[in-house]
């Protein structure tokens, strides 16, 4: 007997009805797991980096607690504090869900049964989101690393805020290839992984694109990277590297760059781009009624990397040496350096919208000084000094011109910013032609 069309229409569509209802049951997160978090009530205070008042979320895991903070009145931020913010411990701020979009009171977070994690502002904008509307969410934790995930039924992560670094990366954490992963951004400053280099590059209104001040790979991994992390020494390398803290970059080869190694347990440090551009490790380890943190690394720092690579060291202008700002150039010689020392402003009316070309300007020189870019950029050449010359007054947006007798390299610049008095053997053979009308 032949079993009709119909029973197997049926049986079909009763495997498709059973699989389809199991996938709706593995993407929905348990009742018990949802939330919804309303920013109001008591504004915390203490010991909190940038002055911050905030309000705790029920999401924890010491010394990681989820906040809405803020610095200025009615504007906050969803984000992770590390520390107890009393007089032993800062709390400081390793990452943030909305900086660029702060919201109000009242603004709410919500953890719905799809598995989406969202802010939503009091007046109903959503200020950010994770995204992850039915894709097998089904639980949120706060891991002891400091890494907030989204795991699925296996436990596996479906979103994680490793992958969005703000600027700071805590142990475990990398930089990766990937839109909104390969950088950390403070202000005008930002470490960024490129396909053959980690940097570290300074941004203002002058220059069309960040300019690179400082390589951080070793020379001896080669690109395209994937992933720079920080980390600490793994128990299996032995106890001659316990505590070690490094960053691990992973090319078509890898290595390791050695940063600190403190006397005790590192596992809780943060690595942190500054808004002045410099890098610091700072370490958390609670001893007893002594401050729990510890600043166990800086790049920029005396006797190592002069703090006078950094490009704002000494604000809009200045000459720094030996870590400080010493003069404040000027046509007329160095004056005393202030906060108000400022280049030459070239008045519009010298430069020839047409052609480019700047008219009427003159140059002071200067002798034995370096620019923060001729640390890893030399300019062009070789050529005569005249030629350089040339070349900057034909463009308006040159402001100096930075010439190596030696080398005979020109390096043009649009933006000046902090000089550096040259040390080295070559330091004869360094000049710099500030433009001035």
């Amino acid at each position: 007997m032949m079993n009709s069309p119909n029973f197997f229409s049926s049986i079909f569509f009763f495997f498709i009805f059973c699989s389809a209802s199991s996938i709706l049951v593995e993407s929905v997160v348990p009742p018990s797991k949802t939330f919804e978090s309303v920013n109001q009530g008591f504004l915390f205070f203490g010991n909190v980096e940038s002055n911050a008042q905030y309000r705790p979320l029920n999401i924890s895991n010491y010394p990681f607690r989820l906040c809405f903070y803020n610095s200025t009145p009615n504007a906050y931020t969803l984000g992770l504090g590390m520390g107890n913010a009393n007089s032993t411990s800062l709390m400081r701020w390793v990452w943030a869900a909305n900086h660029a979009r702060p919201v109000s009171e009242n603004a709410k977070l919500i953890f719905g049964g799809n598995g989406n994690l969202v802010l939503v502002d009091a007046d109903g904008r959503v200020a950010w989101q994770t995204r992850t509307a039915n894709k097998g969410v089904v639980d949120i934790k706060l891991l002891p690393s400091g890494n907030l995930v989204l795991r699925d039924k296996k436990g596996g992560f479906v979103w994680q805020s490793f992958h969005y670094p703000t600027d700071t990366l805590l142990i475990g954490q990398s930089l990766q290839q990937g839109n909104l992963s390969n950088k950390l951004v403070s202000g005008s400053y930002s470490m960024v992984m490129e396909e053959k280099q980690v940097g570290l590059f300074f941004k203002s209104p002058q220059s069309s694109k960040p300019l690179l001040y400082l390589v951080e790979s070793p020379s001896l991994v080669e690109g395209p990277f994937k992933n720079v992390t920080f980390m600490v020494a793994p128990a299996e390398d032995g106890p001659d590297y316990a505590n070690e803290l490094r960053l691990e970059f992973m090319g078509t080869s890898s290595g390791r760059s050695i940063l600190a190694q403190p006397k005790y347990d590192s596992t809780l440090s943060i690595l942190r781009l500054g808004s002045d551009g410099n890098i610091r490790i700072y370490t958390y380890f609670e001893k007893g009624n002594k401050d729990a943190w510890e600043e166990t690394y800086t790049e920029f720092r005396k006797n190592w990397l002069s703090e006078c690579l950094l490009p704002e060291k000494c604000g809009s202008f200045g000459l720094c040496d030996d870590d400080q700002c010493v003069a404040c150039p000027t046509p007329k010689g160095l004056m005393g350096w202030n906060r108000d020392c400022k280049p030459s402003k070239l008045p519009a009316a010298s430069c020839n919208s047409t052609t480019g070309a700047s008219a009427d300007v003159s140059y002071y020189k200067m002798e034995g000084v370096d620019h923060f870019l001729n640390t890893n950029f030399q300019g062009e050449g070789p050529m005569k000094i005249g030629e350089c010359r040339k070349k900057c007054t034909k463009d308006c947006k040159c402001m100096a011109f930075f010439y190596r007798k030696d080398t005979s390299m020109c390096l043009l610049t649009a933006q000046l910013n902090t000089l550096m008095k040259a040390i080295d053997s070559s330091s004869n053979e360094r000049i710099a032609y500030i433009k001035y009308v």
